[in-house]
C-alpha cells in the first residue's frame, strides 16, 4: 500500500475532493462513523452502509481513502477476511476540507452519461471493483470485502441504479456456456435470479458459477461443462445468490 504524500488529512482530502468529487458521500459517511464512534476503529461496512444516505449508489474502495492518508487500516481483516477495520487520524481536518471545498459535479460512476464541453455524451467506461476472491457467504460479500484492484469496464454493459463486481472465473463446469477457467465475469449483485441465468453463489461454503434453473419443485444450479465430473446442485436453504453474471470478458492472455 502506497503511503501518502499530503502532509495533512486536510490537503488530502481537499486534493480526493478535487479529482474525484464523486467520493464526497464516501468521506462524508467515513467521518460520520469516526465521529459517532466510542472505541478507536470502524468497520468499512458501516461507512458503505452510510455512504448509501448520501446518494453513493455504486461500490467504493476504502483503500482509495488509505493511500489518500485519510484513513488508517487497523489490524488484520476479520470474519474470515471480509470485515475491514479502520480508524481516521484527523477528523477535523477532514470536516474543514469538506466545508472548503465546494460541491462541484458527483455524478456516480456507474451513471450512462457525462457533461463534457460539448454538451451530454455517453460515458465509454466506468470504474468498477475486483475481488481476486469472494468469501463463502454474505448478502452480498461485496459490502465488506476488500477490493484487490478496479478496471475500466464499458459503460455500455453497465444498467444504471445496479451495482457490480468483477472476478475472474476458475475451471471448466460453464465452458459450454461460454465461460472458461480466466475468463473476467462482470456481475450484477442481486440475491436473486431467473430460470436460465447464469448466477455466482454461495454454496456449502463455497463461491460457485453455475446456471440457475427450476426442475419440478426444486431450483437447481446446472454446470454447462463437457467436463461429465461436473453434477449439477440442489439450491438448499443455506444457498445464497450473490449476484448475476452480466457480461463475459474472454481472458487473450
Amino acid at each position: 500500500m502506497p503511503s501518502s504524500h499530503y502532509k495533512d488529512s486536510y490537503e488530502a482530502t481537499v486534493s480526493l475532493l478535487r479529482e474525484f468529487p464523486h467520493w464526497r458521500g464516501v468521506i462524508t459517511a467515513a467521518l460520520e462513523e469516526a465521529r459517532t464512534i466510542t472505541t478507536d476503529r470502524f468497520a468499512g461496512k458501516w461507512v458503505l452502509d452510510s455512504a448509501k444516505k448520501h446518494g453513493v449508489n455504486w461500490v467504493p474502495n476504502l483503500r482509495k481513502l488509505v493511500t489518500y492518508g485519510i484513513l488508517k487500516k487497523e489490524g488484520e481483516s476479520t470474519r474470515g477476511g471480509t470485515r475491514a477495520y479502520y480508524s481516521m487520524p484527523e477528523p477535523e481536518e477532514v470536516a474543514r476540507a469538506l466545508k472548503d471545498v465546494s460541491v462541484s459535479s458527483v455524478a456516480e460512476p456507474y451513471a450512462p452519461h457525462q457533461v463534457t464541453e460539448a454538451g451530454i455524451a455517453r460515458r465509454s467506461t466506468v470504474e468498477v471493483p475486483f475481488f481476486s476472491t469472494l468469501a463463502s457467504c454474505g448478502s452480498p460479500n461485496i459490502a465488506e470485502a476488500e477490493a484487490d484492484d478496479t478496471y475500466e469496464v464499458d459503460a455500455r454493459l453497465i444498467k444504471a441504479n445496479s451495482d457490480y463486481f468483477l472476478v475472474r472465473a476458475e475451471g471448466d463446469s460453464m465452458n459450454q456456456a461460454g465461460i472458461n477457467s480466466g475468463d473476467l465475469l462482470l456481475v450484477r449483485v442481486q440475491q436473486h435470479a431467473d430460470a436460465g441465468q447464469k448466477v455466482v453463489a454461495c454454496v456449502d461454503g463455497g463461491v460457485t458459477v453455475k446456471e440457475f434453473q427450476h426442475i419440478g419443485d426444486y431450483s437447481i444450479l446446472l454446470p454447462r461443462s463437457s467436463n461429465s465430473e461436473h453434477k449439477p446442485i440442489i439450491f438448499a436453504e443455506n444457498a445464497q445468490i450473490q449476484g448475476i453474471v452480466a457480461a463475459v470478458i474472454p481472458n487473450f492472455s
